[in-house]
C-alpha cells in the first residue's frame, strides 16, 4: 500500500530549505493597521445647500446639504449635521427639529478631501402671520451640536426677501456617501 503523505514530504523540504537561504530580515511582517481616519470637525467642511423645486401646491420644501471636505486628509462622518435657521443678524431661532435614521440608519464612512457627504432636509414652509412660523434668511450647520456654525451657501433659494426661508419644522436625514440617496425619503 502506497503512502499519500510522501509527495506532501519533498514539498515541505524544499519550502524549508528556500526559507533557510533567504536573508535574516527578509520575511514579511504583517502590514500594521492603518489608523482611522479622525472625525470631521465643522472646519474641514464647506456646506451648499441646494433648494429642490416645490411640487405642487405642497407646502412641503426639501433641499440636499452638500458638505465637501476641504481639508487636507481624510475625515469620517458618522450620523447627522446639526442644521439651524439663522435671521440674517445671526439669531439662532428656535425651530423644532428632529433627526431621522433617513434615507437609511446612520453609518460612519470616509470623506476624502475634495469629496463630499450629502444629508437631506424636509421642512414645512408656513406664513410669518401664523404663531410657530418662523422666518429667517441662513442656514447654519455644525458637526456637533453647535447651533451657531458657519453659514451654509444657499443655491436655489429666492433672493428677493431677505428673510425669504420660513419653517415650523424640520427634519434633518441621516448623511450618505452619495447624493441620488439624500432625499430618498
Amino acid at each position: 500500500m502506497r503512502n499519500p503523505s510522501r509527495p506532501v514530504i519533498p514539498a515541505l523540504a524544499t519550502i524549508l530549505a528556500l526559507t533557510a537561504c533567504a536573508e535574516p530580515g527578509t520575511v514579511p511582517t504583517p502590514a500594521a493597521a492603518e489608523a482611522p481616519a479622525p472625525a470631521c470637525l465643522t472646519s474641514d467642511l464647506e456646506a451648499t445647500v441646494t433648494l429642490r423645486a416645490a411640487t405642487g401646491t405642497s407646502l412641503e420644501r426639501t433641499a440636499l446639504v452638500t458638505l465637501i471636505n476641504v481639508a487636507g486628509q481624510d475625515c469620517t462622518v458618522d450620523g447627522w449635521l446639526t442644521v439651524t435657521l439663522a435671521t440674517a443678524g445671526r439669531r439662532v431661532l428656535p425651530v423644532p427639529t428632529t433627526k431621522l435614521d433617513e434615507p437609511a440608519p446612520a453609518h460612519e464612512f470616509v470623506v476624502r478631501p475634495h469629496q463630499a457627504a450629502y444629508a437631506g432636509l424636509r421642512w414645512t414652509s408656513c406664513a410669518r402671520t401664523e404663531e410657530d412660523c418662523h422666518a429667517g434668511g441662513t442656514l447654519r450647520y455644525d458637526m456637533g451640536q453647535s447651533k451657531d456654525g458657519p453659514a451654509a451657501v444657499l443655491a436655489d433659494f429666492p433672493t428677493s426677501r431677505r428673510n425669504g426661508i420660513t419653517m415650523n419644522e424640520l427634519r434633518i436625514g441621516s448623511l450618505q456617501q452619495f447624493s441620488d440617496r439624500a432625499l430618498d425619503w
